[in-house]
């Protein structure tokens, strides 16, 4: 495996950590929205990002990641009485989106740590490769 390879490798980590935090993010930020725009008045869907490893050079080691898709959970809305609420049904209840806000928050940092171990990796590839330069002009 060749040092483009590593970081090629480390950027396709770097580029996944950082959809897996943007989505957290927008979760987080939606967690209490109950009309979004996009689904017709319905409460914000949860999304989640789906992975998959990739070829990244021409050896077997060689594998980086790639997103595949976002998707919604299948994980049912949250139902709150609460009837002085403009978004409250004929019954009163409000319908919130089911986004455990502690699993996002967890999901952040473990997104924040693996990008930076990706931008790490990237950095001593790029200085390996500046050393073995350096070798070769004495």
């Amino acid at each position: 495996m060749s040092v483009f390879d590593t970081i090629r490798i480390a950027a396709s980590g770097l580029t996944a950590e950082r959809l897996r935090m943007d989505i957290a993010a927008s979760n987080l930020a939606n967690a209490q929205t109950t009309r979004s725009q996009k689904d017709a008045g319905q409460p914000y869907q949860e999304q989640a990002v789906v992975f998959q490893a990739r070829q990244m050079g021409p050896g077997e080691g060689a594998q980086g990641v790639s997103a595949i898709a976002i998707v919604n959970p299948a994980r049912p809305n949250v139902r709150s009485y609460d009837p002085g609420n403009a978004d409250a049904d004929a019954q009163g209840f409000v319908t919130y989106p089911n986004v455990d806000v502690s699993a996002e928050m967890t999901d952040i940092m473990g997104a924040a740590r693996s990008y930076q171990v990706n931008a790490t990796v990237a950095q001593a590839a790029k200085q390996q490769a500046l050393d073995a330069l350096d070798l070769g002009k004495a």
